[in-house]
């Protein structure tokens, strides 16, 4: 772009204004001091001409450079006297450009590492939603809480790159059992009483909360703790089920006014409900043991995140797909307690927890087959609790009701294993006692009869409440009846213990 002649005298320039001024008075005096003729007039004015152009052309754009520069350097931190030559600043402007041109490849690289960054963090996002999605619609699908627990174990190892991920797992006794990480020193598996205050992991479990801690040594521990764990930043995680059930039906001690009475979620093991009769027979210091294997425990495993060198870094950033990812397997093992939920409904009695009617000729008939093929005895009772229509009538529907689950408890107590309890409808009880001699069966009715006869069935009514029962027993042999026969025989031997006064046992021998 050109610059006109009138802008280019207007612009500053300091030292070449100077030097424009010196040469027009020395011009001036050499023209006042010559013959003044018009050769000398022309040749001064030629002369002051080409000065005038070397002037605008060279001196006045040089000088008006060189002061730009200097106070744009000024300006920007780097000190220069007015009376720098234009050497002077231009190397000073040269220096300049070379820190910017520096800081500026230092920034582009910085830039380029922090996009790095991202897209490397993005992808590793999509990664761990990818590794979400399939392991959670795996668990999902699971019918098996020990699918879940296997899926969730397999998602956070090899999806999310926890190699030192390890799940415990509460046990029928109470114990928080970690079955693929066994004890080094004696090769048994690490088993950690879940009521065990010293214990870090019995507490976080307890809790119900999680916990993520650079070292071990910041809290109190036992020897168990610190095998299982070992040294490094470490993250607790326990796995909260959703319970369905309320107190009330898993207790059936028909406490009112108890606090978690009609509550599904009451986390009455941290808040150690003082009104819990369900407890009231257990020692003070076993209660917390007592807490820990009742029904109404939720936390039932807890996932350990352990340092590795080959494992992914614990942090607060990266446990958040952990987190998520346990929360997806809560929501399955509610799925799964929901569908064996739907499959006990189909075979079980609401109130009792026991065999309905259906499933008990079901199950009746399979044993009969048993017994013709393996040409051994069935024998099956029928229980009738005496006078239930009275006890009803005086306490209460409400304590009918938990009277017949303390029987069914009371008969779960006294069969065995191999018998199966049903409810036959009413006030009326079956068991199948398979393999078992007439006279076998009857030692267990008679304990049967015993265990209900001395049981107090309101204990927070002033004095004793009693029910009984009468049983009647038919053994077949080898399964020489039909379902609907045997079952006919034992009702009516049961008819005739009814007959001889209630409370008794009868035993009908022949068809």
């Amino acid at each position: 772009m050109k610059i006109s002649v009138w802008k280019r005298l207007k612009a500053p320039g300091r030292k070449s204004d100077l030097i424009l001024a010196a040469f027009l008075l020395l011009h001036f005096i050499s023209y006042e001091f010559s013959n003044r003729s018009l050769s000398e007039a022309i040749e001064h004015l030629i002369s002051a001409i080409f000065f005038l152009w070397v002037y605008l052309s060279y001196l006045k754009p040089a000088d008006y450079a060189a002061d730009l520069i200097s106070d744009t350097l000024q300006r920007h931190g780097d000190a220069i006297p007015p009376t720098s030559d234009p050497l002077l600043v231009a190397e000073t402007a040269r220096d300049r450009m070379d820190r910017y041109s520096t800081e500026l490849s230092k920034k582009r690289i910085e830039q380029q590492a922090m996009m790095d960054k991202r897209l490397e963090d993005q992808t590793k996002a999509n990664q761990d939603l990818l590794t979400h999605h399939r392991y959670t619609k795996k668990m999902l699908q699971s019918l098996r809480t020990e699918e879940v627990f296997e899926t969730l174990v397999k998602g956070v190892r090899d999806g999310l790159g926890f190699h030192g991920a390890a799940l415990g797992v509460i046990d029928r006794e109470g114990y928080l059992v970690f079955h693929e990480d066994a004890d080094p020193d004696g090769g048994a598996l690490i088993r950690i009483p879940g009521w065990n205050g010293n214990s870090l992991l019995a507490r976080t479990i307890w809790s119900g909360n999680y916990l993520l801690y650079p070292s071990l040594n910041e809290h109190t521990h036992v020897l168990e703790d610190r095998t299982l764990l070992g040294e490094g930043t470490s993250f607790l995680l326990p796995l909260i089920r959703k319970h369905g059930r309320k107190c009330s039906e898993v207790k059936s001690c028909g406490n009112v006014d108890c606090s978690s009475y009609l509550s599904s979620n009451p986390r009455c093991w941290v808040d150690h409900s003082e009104d819990c009769t369900g407890n009231s027979h257990v020692p003070p210091e076993e209660r917390k043991r007592a807490c820990v294997q009742c029904e109404m425990f939720l936390p039932i495993s807890l996932l350990v995140l352990r340092s590795r060198p080959e494992s992914r870094k614990i942090s607060r950033e990266t446990i958040v797909p952990v987190v998520t990812l346990a929360n997806e397997a809560s929501m399955a093992l509610e799925m799964v307690e929901l569908h064996e939920n739907l499959r006990k409904m189909s075979i079980t009695d609401g109130l009792t927890g026991l065999f309905n009617h259906r499933e008990f000729y079901q199950q009746l008939r399979r044993e009969l087959e048993r017994a013709r093929r393996y040409r051994h005895t069935v024998s099956l009772l029928i229980i009738d609790v005496d006078n239930f229509k009275r006890y009803n009538d005086k306490f209460g529907h409400l304590a009918g009701d938990l009277a017949l689950r303390k029987i069914s408890d009371l008969l779960r107590h006294c069969a065995r294993t191999t018998d199966i309890v049903a409810r036959y409808g009413g006030e009326e009880f079956a068991v199948i006692l398979p393999e078992s001699t007439s006279s076998g069966a009857l030692m267990l009715a008679e304990r049967i009869k015993t265990e209900v006869a001395i049981h107090n069935f309101l204990p927070q009514v002033p004095g004793e409440v009693h029910l009984t029962v009468s049983i009647g027993i038919y053994t077949a042999e080898e399964g020489a009846v039909t379902e609907d026969q045997i079952v006919s025989y034992a009702d009516q031997a049961a008819y005739s213990a009814k007959d001889a006064g209630k409370n008794c046992v009868v035993v009908k021998t022949h068809a």
